[in-house]
């Protein structure tokens, strides 16, 4: 068998996602191991030809056993406390998560105190603690006290599940303290002393950069150097990914290899024997592992430069195969189910990619650099293929979790690797000097913040350029199948010798593969139209957030939910959820932004959207008259009157939302009011038409919510109402206006509150409503009359509570409904 420990590993990985998926009981699975061991045993014993056989069954029932048990064993008994108020008594296993406003940390559970008695408990919790100011460090023994819950699962199809993300690193419930009086140190126990001793190397030395750079440069440094992303800001973050770079930020397989370069040179000049090199770069690179957290990549490139550095030391032939998969199966005996885990499986491929597909890449550039300098030429096909093959080996991972492809990437890559060399050698030797005399740390950084400010230039530089990120839907599972098929068929190929059968093989096969990805591609690409509309209630919690796709290929949402002080913070909903919802569906630009009335919870993430997504037209309320005819604003009058349109209500305009509408306005976008009457013309095939407010009526006494935009969307016999946070004066005159108001579809007004009018609801008429309200929300949404009032007139209702996203999908006459949670 060539290269056992290949198969091996895979089969090991096959089970683990076999045992995750059937939920297979392990005492079965335990069983069936034990007994495929007894057998490989005495078939090696008694040299049975197929005993080979039983041996690989035994690698897929192994990697069974151990899914199951990661997944069983990891279960704490505090999953039955949870929405509970709670004191806890635990150990922090993990350092400080620092963030701008909270803390995290990882705490085992010791005992549970409730009603004056303790009870024993077990299992990992993960703490948020609203207090950066007083930090706790590893092995410390806590009381503390908060609500404990488990984390929702996604309203929204294919959202990041962090309930999930969480069980599969072992964390069941989350505690939430707010009070920093409800934690209190009540012991210390130690735990592992080299964890302790290490977290406490790094939160030392961390610390240099703190004292001696600007926030967002030390928090740059420290991400480099230490694996700290928690301080760096959101725009930081997103022009690294949208570059793709993004690895760069958190301690990753780079970096070991940078540290490992560094080690040698560093024994190099110091004349030490190079068979001292492995024993020496040993504990270092062990110790930095542990320093940084131990993540799949950082793990992965350990356990790598490990293996090779004593296969070299002793002698022994480097296989590269076969010491990925003795990397990845020691990573998945330790957790199995970090085989989910991006960066496992980022850090794999692009490993794969960079050891299999780069020499065949630098041997084309080599062909094609011919005539120039042998010297340039090698230099320029490696600095081209290494970074080309681990994106070619990556495209598809990055599409699935990111939505992006960035044909920047190569360059910056290239420009990345030697300044972070150059910012990892100055912030670990300014770290050094720190903890000797701050001044000679800051001496240092003077030059650090030089290059942390030119390599953050030039990212944001790259980021800018046409076309630098291109954003793609989710694609499907086989056409990443087909991606990895092509690739390891065009290296097969290139790998073969010409005119070999095998290489005739593989020619024979070119046709059928091509033609798989191409109809694949086309299943797969958004294609505009089909004579279909759909309809996305987007779960964004306590707000409204609702796309329509029209037949004909266009994109309107009207409005785009938001949390408490997003107008301020400029990240939550809109960042969060509406954006990558919009994304993976394949939704890059907007035809038609509504924000139906200027409260935070219908219009706080707005801001960021304008930011990242075309938009052509936004229609406001209320605001100054105009009609709505399809036409760009007139040059020589503001859009809509938005600069001083606002229409007085009695409720104050939040000075954001003002602000938000001017950027708007001057970046280009056509901003319009709308009133009853007005007319959208988005789509020839679907009507929109608004039906409140009233542009010369008063507005009421509920202010803003009764000023909300509703729209009545028609296609076909298929309609659609949606009413806003209306509440029962608006209500109250619609229904004297005369206006039709008929729909198979209602958006309930005020996320279901009791202001509804039995009255609208029978001249509805509807047969379906939608309920878009927050999970736990504090208002007592839905009202329970409101509720029963619909169950009352026969309407089938659906809540993004309680089924996450409602996508609604109609030719015109029929509607199918599917649900987030359902689906997902």
């Amino acid at each position: 068998m060539q290269r056992p420990l290949v198969i091996f590993t895979a089969l090991y990985m096959a089970g683990v996602l076999l045992g995750d998926l059937t939920g297979f009981k392990v005492s079965v699975a335990l069983a069936l191991a034990v007994g495929c061991f007894l057998v490989a045993v005495a078939g090696y014993t008694f040299a049975w030809r197929y005993n080979p056989g039983v041996i690989l069954a035994l690698f897929l029932l192994l990697g069974l056993v151990f899914s199951r048990l990661s997944i069983e064993e990891s279960r704490t008994p505090l999953v039955d406390y949870a929405g509970q108020q709670i004191t806890l008594i635990g150990r922090l296993v993990s350092g400080a998560d620092l963030r701008s406003d909270k803390v995290f940390y990882l705490c085992e559970a010791r005992e549970l105190v409730k009603g004056g008695e303790r009870k024993p408990v077990y299992g990992q919790v993960r703490l948020s603690v609203k207090d950066v100011e007083l930090l706790y460090s590893y092995g410390d023994l806590l009381r503390i006290t908060g609500l404990l819950y488990c984390p929702d699962p996604p309203g929204n199809p294919g959202a990041f599940n962090y309930r999930t993300y969480l069980e599969r690193q072992g964390v069941w419930v989350t505690l939430s303290v707010n009070n920093k009086n409800s934690v209190e140190k009540i012991g210390e126990d130690g735990g592992n002393p080299v964890g302790r001793f290490a977290l406490w190397v790094k939160q030392k030395l961390s610390t240099a950069a703190t004292y001696t750079l600007p926030p967002s440069e030390a928090a740059v440094l420290n991400g480099v150097v230490f694996g700290t992303q928690g301080l760096i800001d959101r725009e930081t973050r997103e022009a690294f990914n949208e570059t793709g770079i993004v690895h760069i930020l958190s301690v990753s397989g780079l970096h070991v290899g940078l540290l490992l370069a560094g080690l040698v040179s560093l024994f190099g000049m110091l004349k030490i024997s190079p068979g001292l090199t492995a024993p020496l770069a040993t504990p270092v690179l062990l110790f930095y592992a542990i320093m940084t957290g131990i993540n799949p990549a950082v793990m992965r490139a350990t356990l790598m430069a490990l293996l090779f550095l004593w296969a070299r030391h002793l002698g022994r032939d480097q296989d590269w195969p076969t010491t990925l998969a003795l990397a990845a199966l020691v990573i998945l005996l330790w957790n199995p189910l970090q085989i989910y885990h991006p960066g496992f499986q980022l850090s794999f491929a692009a490993t794969w990619g960079l050891l299999y597909l780069s020499p065949l890449l630098a041997k084309f550039f080599m062909e094609l650099f011919k005539g120039i300098s042998p010297t340039i030429a090698r230099a320029a096909a490696q600095g081209i293929a290494i970074p080309l093959a681990a994106q070619l080996a990556t495209i598809p991972l990055v599409a699935w979790y990111y939505n992006l492809i960035s044909p920047v990437s190569i360059p910056a890559n290239l420009l990345a690797v030697p300044l972070v060399g150059l910012i990892l050698a100055l912030g670990l030797l300014a770290a050094g000097l720190g903890q000797v005399w701050l001044p000679l740390a800051g001496l240092v950084n003077a030059g650090t913040v030089i290059v942390v400010d030119l390599f953050l230039g030039l990212v944001q530089f790259l980021q800018q350029l046409p076309g630098a990120v291109v954003y793609l839907a989710t694609p499907p599972a086989l056409l990443a199948v087909a991606w990895y098929g092509g690739l390891l068929y065009a290296a097969g190929a290139a790998y073969t010798e010409s005119g070999s059968p095998a290489r005739q093989r593989l020619k024979s096969w070119a046709p059928a593969g091509a033609a798989l990805a191409l109809v694949l591609l086309i299943i797969w690409w958004p294609w505009p139209g089909g004579k279909r509309m759909v309809v996305h209630f987007i779960d964004v919690g306590q707000g409204d957030s609702i796309l329509v796709q029209t037949p004909g290929g266009k994109n309107m949402l009207i409005d785009t939910g938001g949390r408490r002080e997003e107008f301020q913070t400029g990240t939550g909903t809109g960042d969060q959820v509406v954006a990558p919802y919009l994304r993976k569906i394949g939704v890059n630009r907007l035809d038609a932004l509504v924000l139906t009335h200027p409260h935070e919870d219908h219009c706080g993430g707005a801001a960021y959207l304008i930011n990242n997504f075309p938009v052509d037209l936004a229609v406001v309320s209320p605001v100054g008259g105009g009609t709505l005819d399809g036409e760009p604003a007139s040059s020589d009058q503001p859009a809509g009157g938005v600069a001083n349109g606002t229409k007085k209500t009695g409720e104050e305009v939040p000075p954001a939302y003002t602000a938000l509408l001017k950027k708007m306005s001057a970046s280009g976008i056509q901003v319009q009011a709308a009133g009853s009457g007005d007319i959208l013309r988005l789509d020839p095939e679907i009507y929109i038409e608004v039906l409140w407010p009233e542009e010369n009526g008063s507005i009421g006494g509920a202010e803003f919510n009764n000023a909300s935009l509703v729209l009545r969307l028609t296609y076909g016999h298929s309609s659609f109402i949606f009413t806003g946070d209306i509440e029962l004066e608006a209500q109250q005159k619609m229904l004297l206006s005369g206006e039709g108001l008929e729909s198979d579809v209602f958006k309930l007004p005020h996320h279901g509150s009791r202001s509804l009018l039995p009255e609208l609801v029978d001249k509805v008429n509807p047969s379906i409503a939608v309920i878009t309200v927050g999970a736990h929300n504090t208002f007592g949404h839905p009202a329970p009359s409101t509720v029963d009032l619909l169950y009352q007139e026969g309407v089938t209702i659906y809540r993004t509570d309680q089924d996450g996203a409602v996508i609604m999908e109609t030719d015109g006459n029929r509607i199918e409904v599917k649900t987030g949670k359902k689906s997902s």
